[in-house]
């Protein structure tokens, strides 16, 4: 190849390169959000047999497998954007400085707070304990399964994602139980105390979110404003730039939650 076809061969490469980078931000970004709730009356979770430490069974720690607020809210619902394996999503500049920042887990009240962790890979996760007992934090998907002791702490990087939550547990005390998700994004949310979530600054487009809890696992055949979830609890929804899709009260069975 002579110089002067090599340098047009460049030139047009970084042309493409940099029609390909403005194309790929010209999409935009838009949010997601919405309410969970249950639709009928929920079941009754069994409470917890706490009988181990006098302080844990003074705390008296609640079985956190079905929570529900006011007017039905269902807490603890996770909704996420999920992305084929081998694939990536772009992922907003506003979200750069939250890679940086750790998420803290602590085992406090002989309970894991929050009850359900969200963590990209890569993010520090700080473990505390801030009993005056010890506890065990076995976080499987990160293969760490360690003491920490009373008022003490550790950390480690979240280093692979997970397809769906998984649980955090302490072999010490058998009845704590939360569940961690990590992604390779930060497209993820819990639903609060008023059973709704908001997702931001998701790239336009059509995208498959999973939508799942604890006690029925799949939130599967879901009616939304746009489709419905299919039996593996996922929906495909279209997000416009400068936009919000408001899915508003999205009903979930009472017989579901099992």
């Amino acid at each position: 190849m002579s110089k002067r076809s090599f340098g047009t061969f460049v030139v047009a490469a970084l042309a493409t390169t940099l029609m390909g980078s403005i194309s790929a931000q010209a999409a935009g970004w838009g949010s997601v959000k919405g309410r969970i709730v249950v639709d009928g009356t929920p079941p009754k979770v069994a409470p917890l047999v706490v009988s181990k430490d006098q302080y844990c069974i003074d705390k008296k720690p609640v079985n956190e497998a079905i929570v529900v607020g006011k007017e039905n809210a269902l807490v603890n619902a996770v909704v996420y954007l999920r992305v084929a394996t081998g694939q990536k999503v772009q992922v907003a500049p506003s979200y750069d400085a939250q890679a940086k920042e750790s998420v803290v887990l602590d085992n406090n009240g002989c309970s894991f707070h929050p009850h359900i962790t969200l963590i990209r890979v890569g993010q520090m996760l700080d473990i505390k304990n801030s009993d005056p007992v010890g506890h065990n934090t076995n976080v499987a998907v990160f293969a760490f399964n360690q003491t920490i002791p009373s008022n003490g702490q550790s950390q480690i990087k979240a280093s692979t994602a997970g397809a769906l939550p998984t649980p955090v547990v302490c072999n010490i005390h058998p009845f704590m139980k939360g569940y961690i998700l990590s992604q390779e994004h930060p497209y993820m949310a819990v639903t609060g105390d008023d059973g709704t979530f908001e997702i931001k600054d998701i790239p336009a487009g059509k995208h498959d979110f999973q939508f799942w809890h604890e006690a029925g696992g799949y939130l599967k055949n879901v009616a939304l404003k746009e489709g419905k979830t299919d039996n593996r609890g996922r929906a495909a929804l279209t997000i416009a730039d400068g936009k919000t899709l408001d899915l508003g009260d999205i009903k979930v069975k009472a017989s579901s939650l099992k």
